[in-house]
């Protein structure tokens, strides 16, 4: 994350095939110029690789975030 924002959390939501899946905790921060939600490159890898895993069954469908977070693709 850049230093000097605030870092925020939300919570992702996937519906597929009737299955909702659920990240919670993501962290982001808002750019000062447009309040624009801003993910950084790392947090979306693993955003990314969390969302595949669960989708495959591997995880579970509800997790959060900082559970994962110290975990290297």
């Amino acid at each position: 994350m850049e230093k000097g924002s605030t870092i925020y959390k939300k919570d992702l939501y996937w519906q597929v095939a009737g299955q909702e899946y659920v990240l919670r905790s993501v962290p982001f921060f808002q750019a000062d110029y447009d309040e624009e939600e801003i993910i950084d490159f790392d947090v979306s890898i693993r955003v990314t690789a969390l969302r595949d895993l669960m989708f495959e069954d591997e995880l579970p469908h509800d997790i959060n975030y900082e559970t994962y977070s110290d975990i290297e693709f």
